[in-house]
């Protein structure tokens, strides 16, 4: 039996924050400061996924890499 999973529903001012986030993700050269930006976008996330949902520093960034 498949898992069935809800699609998430992330407001549009929430995506909006997430894409000026990878913007400035990727013009920071500092890679400490690329992490601060990593950490606060994984928080905004969190707020928006179910309960138990594990995101990790390391997933934000492979996915800001991979929407560059």
């Amino acid at each position: 039996m498949p898992i069935t999973r809800k699609p998430l529903e992330i407001p549009p001012e929430v995506a909006r924050q997430f894409a000026e986030k990878m913007r400035t993700f990727h013009a920071e050269v500092a890679p400490l400061k690329r992490d601060g930006i990593a950490a606060d976008t994984r928080h905004i996330l969190l707020e928006h996924m179910p309960k138990g949902t594990k995101l990790r520093l390391a997933d934000v960034i492979e996915l800001f890499g991979l929407m560059r």
